[in-house]
């Protein structure tokens, strides 16, 4: 069909969202489960998002 529209994220940026979200989560998830406070599982996580997003930008460039 000529008149589809552009998916918004296209494989490529919703596989590397979606392994940063993964890692971001279960970092946050250790970090409470090892007994810190919510606050600082919510920037454990953020921090390991943030890195694991670089690291599989690189990795797949």
């Amino acid at each position: 069909m000529a008149n589809e529209p552009e998916p918004l994220l296209n494989l490529r940026s919703f596989v590397l969202l979606l392994f940063a979200a993964l890692v971001g989560c279960a970092t946050g998830v250790l970090t409470n489960l090892a007994g810190g406070n919510q606050p600082q599982s919510v920037i454990a996580g953020g921090a390991a998002a943030g890195a694991a997003l670089i690291w599989a930008h690189n990795l797949l460039s």
